[in-house]
């Protein structure tokens, strides 16, 4: 009988922990305050200018949207693709390069800085 009421705390335990850790959708980063709002601003990138515009919800990155239509194809374009992601996941302008694309990322980065800075301030 302790046995089975040992495997019951157990499984209850086990049950607390992994409601626990269950994922809300946002990021595992910090919030940024409690910013709400959408931004947008303009970087140079390698070729052209990079526009970022960034959503936030209670200090999360909900959307990212970056436009660099003057990239080079199959590099500059592949940062312009990916960088969303990146952003949202470490809700944050703020990535590593992405390979190749050094100073595409840079612009993206910089713009998405921009534009969460506005947000941040109250002003779009």
């Amino acid at each position: 009988m302790k046995l089975c009421k040992s495997a019951i705390i157990f499984g209850v335990f086990v049950l607390v922990v992994l409601t626990g850790c269950a994922t809300t959708g946002r990021s595992s980063a910090p919030p940024i305050g409690n910013a709400s709002g959408t931004a947008s601003a303009t970087a140079p990138g390698f070729t052209g200018d990079i526009t970022v515009t960034i959503t936030m919800v209670d200090g999360y990155i909900t959307d990212a949207q970056v436009v660099g239509n003057d990239e080079t194809p199959s590099v500059g374009s592949v940062a312009v693709e990916k960088a969303p992601k990146l952003i949202k996941k470490n809700n944050s302008g703020e990535f590593d390069a992405i390979s190749g694309a050094s100073f595409t990322s840079a612009g993206i980065s910089a713009a998405a800085q921009e534009a969460i800075s506005k947000i941040v301030a109250g002003g779009n």
